[in-house]
C-alpha cells in the first residue's frame, strides 16, 4: 500500500572525487562552531556508503542554515574537530581508517551514528518510498530541516553566548524544555555567571541534543525542566567539603549511575598524610575500572589520602592503601521530609581497587546479594537507622555507610564511613588479606569503621541500549495467554528510558486499560502482571484509589522449571483489585502503618515502590515486593523457589523483596 505523495527532499546529483568542490573549502556550523570541513574525503571507497557521506553530499541543500547562510549540523563540535583532523590524516595517507580509540561515550555516540553504513544511494532515484530511504531518514532525519520531506531537524537555529563562546542548537532539540529554551529565545544577554562554566553549558546542550537524536541510547533527563537541576547533572564542584548536605544537593535527583571511590584511613604508625593524588598502583588501576563501567562525566570531593595498615598485620612495612569503589546504578533520592529517610531499589556492586586483596589480583568484584540491592538516604536532618547505629546513607543494606554515627545512634556530622561484607560474599579464587570479625563480617577497607581520607563520586553515563526483557515471540505468547490473542502490545512506559519516578509512570500510562506489566529482578527472574483495567488515580494526590479488576500473574522464568514455560498464577476472586496512590500519597498494608508503596496489585501480592519499614513509599518504582500463598501455586508445575519462614508464602521473584533490573521493551512497564 502506498501513502500520500510527499514533496521531494532537496537534493542534487552526487559529485565524484574529481568535482571542483574538492578545490573549494566547504563551511559548516557545528553546534555554534564554524569550520571548514573536507567532505570530499568522504567520497573515498570505504566512506562513501556511510550515513555522513550521504547526508553531506545528497542532502546538503536540505540542511538548516545559520544567520550567515552556512549549513548547520546539530551535533557536538568537538567530535567534528576531531573528525576533521582524522580525515586530514586519511587524505594524506598517514592512517588507513577512522577509528575511535578512547573511551569518550559522546564521541562514540556520534561516530556510531555517522559512520554506520547505509544502502541509500548518493544520487537521488525517486526512491522516497524505499526501505533504504525510510531507514536512513529514521536515523538521519534529525539533521535535515523539517520543511523537507521526512526531515525532523527543526525550522530554526537558536544560539546562546556563554562567556564569549557561541553555543547553538535547533528549535527541535529545545522543544518541551521551556526554562532551558528561554535561554536561547527570550534572554538575549550573554551568560557571564561564573557558576555556569562554558563546558557545563555545552554538555547540557549536547545531552538534550543526543536525547532527541537517539532517545534509547542516552539516559533520561531529570524529572523537571529546571535549569539548576540540569546544571547539577553535569557539573559537580570540588568545593563542598564533607557535609552530607553537599552529597544530597549535588547528587540527589539525577539520572544515571553513581560510582563512589573511597580511600580509607586506618590506624597507622606514621601520622603525616600524603598529598599525592593516588598511589601509582591505584592510578594505574582506575582506567581499568573505568573501562569496566563505560565512562565518567565528572568528579567531586577530594581530600588527602593516607596509608592504611592491613587488619591482619602489625608490620610497618605492610602499610597498605585501602581503596575501594561502590557502584549504584541510579541517583540518590532524598526524602521530601528532611527529618525522614527513604529507601530506593538500586543494583549495587563493590570493587576492591587495592589493599584488601593481593596486588596481583587487580580490581576485585564483590557482588551484593540480589535481595539486598537497595540504597537508603536520610534527609539533611534525618538518619538512616541501623542495628547498632545510624548514618546519612546506607548502601547495599548497610554494606557501606556514609556518615556512620556508631555507637550513639546519631549520624556523624560528616561522611566518615563504615564498610563490611559477609565472609561468604568474598569472591572465590581471590586472596583476601584482611580478617573477619566474630560475626563473620569482612571489609574491603582497613577496618570496619574508618575515616574516609578521600571520597570521589563519579556520574557514570551509559549509551548502548539494553536488550529487551522479552523477545517479540515471548511477548506475543504472553499476550496470547492473557486472552488477547489478536492484540498487539503497545509500549507505554519504559523505566530505563523514561526514568523510575512514580509520577512519570502515571503520566505515561495515563488512562490506558488492559495493562500488562513486565518486571525483571536483580536475580534475573521475570514476572508479568495483567490488569484488565486502568491504573486509576485518586482525585486527591495524598489519597489512594482502589479499583476492582481482573488480575493475573505470570512467571516468565526463574520461579518454575524451564520445562513448564510461561506459568499462570491465578489470584483469588476476593483479591482481584489494584490500589493506586496519588503522587503524594502512599498505599498502606493491612495494618495501616508498617509498610508503604505506590501501587499494590492483587491484595498486595505485587507492590511497586515498596518502602518498608516506616510506612513511606520507596524513592522510586524499582523497589518491589511479590508473594503468593503456597496453595495458590499451580498444580502440575515444578516450583523452584523457597517459602518464607513466617507465613510459608512463595514468590515469583528471586526474593520476596527485590530491585527491578533496568531492561527494555515490556508491554507496559519495566
Amino acid at each position: 500500500m502506498q501513502g500520500l505523495s510527499e514533496p521531494p527532499v532537496t537534493a542534487k546529483e552526487a559529485p565524484d572525487s574529481s568535482s571542483t568542490q574538492a578545490d573549494k573549502p566547504w563551511q559548516i556550523n557545528v553546534g555554534g562552531f564554524t569550520m571548514e570541513f573536507p567532505r570530499e574525503v568522504l567520497l573515498q571507497d570505504g566512506l562513501k556508503d556511510t550515513r555522513l557521506a550521504v547526508l553531506f553530499h545528497r542532502f546538503d541543500e536540505s540542511l538548516l542554515e545559520d544567520t550567515d547562510g552556512i549549513p548547520f549540523i546539530d551535533a557536538n563540535p568537538h567530535y567534528f574537530i576531531w573528525l576533521d583532523v582524522k580525515l586530514g590524516f586519511l587524505k594524506a595517507g598517514w592512517i588507513d581508517d577512522i577509528t575511535v580509540f578512547d573511551d569518550c561515550p559522546v564521541k562514540a555516540f556520534y561516530h556510531d551514528l555517522f559512520f554506520a553504513k547505509t544502502t541509500l544511494s548518493m544520487t537521488p532515484q525517486n526512491e522516497q518510498g524505499s526501505e533504504a530511504f525510510q531507514n536512513f531518514m529514521a536515523v538521519m532525519g534529525g539533521f535535515i530541516k523539517s520543511s523537507a520531506a521526512r526531515g525532523t531537524g527543526g525550522y530554526e537555529v537558536l544560539s546562546a553566548v556563554v562567556h564569549g563562546t557561541t553555543v547553538s542548537t535547533t528549535d527541535a532539540t529545545l522543544a518541551g524544555l521551556d526554562t532551558f529554551g528561554r535561554r536561547f529565545t527570550e534572554f538575549a544577554a550573554p551568560v557571564t555567571d561564573d557558576s555556569v562554566p562554558t563546558t557545563t553549558f555545552e554538555k547540557v546542550v549536547d545531552f538534550v541534543r543526543r536525547r532527541r537524536l537517539a532517545p534509547d541510547a542516552v539516559l533520561a533527563l531529570p524529572i523537571t525542566d529546571d535549569w539548576p537541576q540540569l546544571l547539577s547533572a553535569f557539573e559537580m564542584s570540588s568545593q563542598h567539603g564533607w557535609s552530607r548536605e553537599a552529597l544530597v544537593d549535588r547528587v540527589a535527583g539525577e539520572e544515571g549511575g553513581l560510582l563512589f571511590v573511597i580511600e580509607a584511613e586506618c590506624k597507622r604508625r606514621h601520622p603525616s598524610p600524603s598529598w599525592r593524588r593516588l598511589t601509582s598502583r591505584a592510578a594505574s588501576l582506575l582506567p581499568a575500572l573505568r573501562a569496566w563501567l563505560t565512562g565518567f562525566l565528572c568528579r567531586v570531593w577530594g581530600v588527602p589520602p593516607a596509608p592504611c595498615q592491613s587488619s591482619n598485620t602489625s608490620d610497618e612495612s605492610e602499610l597498605r592503601r585501602h581503596i575501594f569503589a561502590c557502584l549504584i546504578d541510579g541517583p540518590l533520592i532524598a526524602p521530601a521530609d528532611p527529618t525522614a529517610a527513604v529507601l530506593t531499589g538500586r543494583l549495587v556492586t563493590f570493587y576492591s581497587i587495592s589493599g584488601a586483596f593481593k596486588d596481583q589480583e587487580g580490581i576485585v568484584n564483590i557482588a551484593v546479594p540480589h535481595d539486598w540491592q537497595r540504597v537508603d538516604v536520610a534527609g539533611t536532618n534525618g538518619a538512616v537507622k541501623g542495628t547498632n547505629g545510624s548514618g546519612n546513607v546506607a548502601i547495599g543494606h548497610g554494606r557501606l555507610w556514609l556518615g556512620w554515627g556508631w555507637p550513639d545512634g546519631r549520624p556523624a556530622g560528616d561522611l566518615r564511613s563504615c564498610q563490611r561484607v559477609k565472609r561468604d560474599e568474598l569472591p572465590a579464587g581471590k586472596t583476601y588479606l584482611g580478617s573477619c570479625d566474630t560475626n563473620g563480617w569482612a571489609t574491603v577497607a582497613g577496618s570496619h569503621s574508618f575515616t574516609a581520607q578521600r571520597l570521589e563520586v563519579y556520574e557514570v553515563s551509559t549509551t548502548p541500549p539494553a536488550e529487551p526483557v522479552l523477545s517479540a515471540v515471548q511477548l506475543q505468547e504472553l499476550v496470547n495467554m492473557t486472552g488477547n490473542a489478536n492484540a498487539t502490545p503497545k509500549l507505554l512506559y519504559k523505566g530505563a528510558c523514561d526514568g523510575w519516578m512514580y509520577p512519570t509512570m502515571l503520566a505515561k500510562v495515563g488512562t490506558a486499560t488492559n495493562l500488562l506489566l513486565v518486571l525483571k529482578d536483580a536475580g534475573n527472574h521475570i514476572i508479568a502482571a495483567h490488569l484488565n483495567r486502568q491504573l486509576k488515580q485518586p482525585a486527591d494526590a495524598t489519597a489512594v484509589e482502589t479499583t476492582n479488576c481482573p488480575v493475573a500473574f505470570y512467571s516468565m522464568c526463574g520461579a518454575f522449571s524451564e520445562a513448564d514455560g510461561i506459568t499462570h498464577i491465578a489470584v483469588p476472586d476476593d483479591q482481584q483489585y489494584v490500589t493506586v496512590a496519588g503522587t503524594d500519597g502512599a498505599v498502606k498494608d493491612t495494618n495501616g502503618v508498617s509498610v508503604g508503596g505506590y501501587v499494590a496489585i492483587g491484595g498486595g501480592r505485587l507492590w511497586l515502590g515498596w518502602g518498608w519499614p516506616d510506612g513511606r513509599p520507596a524513592g522510586d518504582l524499582r523497589s518491589c515486593q511479590q508473594w503468593v500463598k503456597r496453595d495458590e501455586l499451580p498444580a502440575g508445575k515444578t516450583y523452584r523457589g523457597s517459602y518464607d519462614d513466617i507465613d510459608g508464602w512463595a514468590t515469583l521473584a528471586a526474593a520476596q523483596t527485590f530491585t527491578r533490573r533496568p531492561a527494555r521493551r515490556p508491554a507496559v512497564a519495566e
